[in-house]
């Protein structure tokens, strides 16, 4: 029997994003810049796919796990408008995704932004604009690749 542990509802989506590991002491960038895809998200973290984990020999994930002051940058370009959203994050849980063929990542990161702060609103109403759209179409294509 699986428990759920999530802190709110995680939502569909396919948003292209750039990962960084960052200092957080000084905003230092230690690895990256990393491309993945948001392929869920709620107000607490997200579900990252990602094709390459490894650059330099820094691990996004376990290296940032390692060391306190490493942190996740987010950034997401958000369409229509095109602005850059920049978020701070830290990994929580790495796994394989595997469909026919293709081979990748799944990283689940947890927020660190105040949730309820104006970042966090403008953020949110941003996602929200063409969500459905784009949380549709990435579960069709999982669909279509599991046939």
């Amino acid at each position: 029997m699986v428990i759920e542990l999530r802190k709110s509802v995680r939502n569909p989506d396919y948003l292209p994003v750039t990962v960084n590991a960052i200092n957080s002491k000084d905003g230092t960038v230690l690895a990256g810049p990393f491309s993945s895809r948001i392929i869920d998200i709620s107000s607490h973290g997200a579900c990252l796919l990602m094709t390459q984990i490894i650059k330099d020999r820094y691990h996004i994930f376990h290296t940032v796990q390692d060391h306190a002051s490493h942190l996740l940058e987010l950034t997401i370009n958000l369409p229509p408008d095109l602005i850059d959203y920049s978020i701070i994050a830290r990994p929580v849980w790495m796994d394989i995704f595997r469909q026919q063929e293709i081979s990748a990542f799944k990283l689940g990161i947890e927020f660190i932004e105040n949730m309820e702060g104006k970042k966090m609103q403008k953020l949110k109403t941003s996602i929200m604009k063409e969500q459905e759209q784009r949380g549709s179409w990435w579960s069709r294509a999982c669909s279509a690749i599991n046939k």
